[in-house]
């Protein structure tokens, strides 16, 4: 009778409900994006995000997470640079400042660490939902969510970088307005 909504089937007519793409920057945190396993919920569309330059192990730059402890009890901050997100698309690297704090504006994407540099071609949410819906007819909803966590991971096409000087003190402000809004 009651089936349980985790075992339900996806076919490619589902797609259609998927989340619409959003065209203005939703403040999101670097945390709320690489910690989400869901990647139906994963945020579709422009954002903008908070954090802190660095390499990763294999030199690229990424944006890592903020100690938040200061605005947000203990037990909901993670230290600095613990959680990370890749970044894409910025056509002159070297503007990217180690250790620098900075704004950005850009687009959700997953891509794939395990094809080659060359065929890192990161896409919205959506559109790799959309490719995995077509390479099977019908598909367990538990089963595409674990197909696409083992092969993509969420990043930021960026579109905009600014630099700042009190990040906490920013994300502070941007968390307070999405409470009123």
């Amino acid at each position: 009778m009651g089936e349980n909504k985790s075992t339900e089937i996806i076919t490619e007519s589902e797609v259609v409900d998927l989340p619409k793409y959003c065209f203005y920057n939703k403040f999101l945190l670097v945390e709320e994006l690489a910690l989400e396993r869901n990647y139906l919920k994963l945020h579709n569309g422009r954002c903008t995000v908070i954090g802190k330059l660095h390499y990763d192990h294999n030199g690229y730059f990424v944006l890592g997470n903020i100690n938040l402890s200061s605005i947000l009890p203990r037990d909901y901050s993670l230290p600095e640079g613990v959680i990370s997100l890749r970044l894409f698309k910025f056509a002159t690297s070297n503007v990217l400042e180690n250790g620098r704090y900075c704004e950005i504006c850009g687009e959700v994407v997953l891509w794939s660490p395990n094809h080659t540099p060359v065929k890192w071609l990161p896409t919205t949410p959506r559109g790799v939902l959309e490719c995995e819906l077509q390479k099977c007819e019908k598909m367990n909803k538990i089963q595409l969510l674990e197909l696409m966590q083992a092969k993509y991971q969420p990043a930021i096409n960026i579109f905009q970088l600014d630099y700042i000087e009190c990040p906490s003190e920013l994300i502070q402000r941007h968390l307070k307005i999405r409470l009123i809004t």
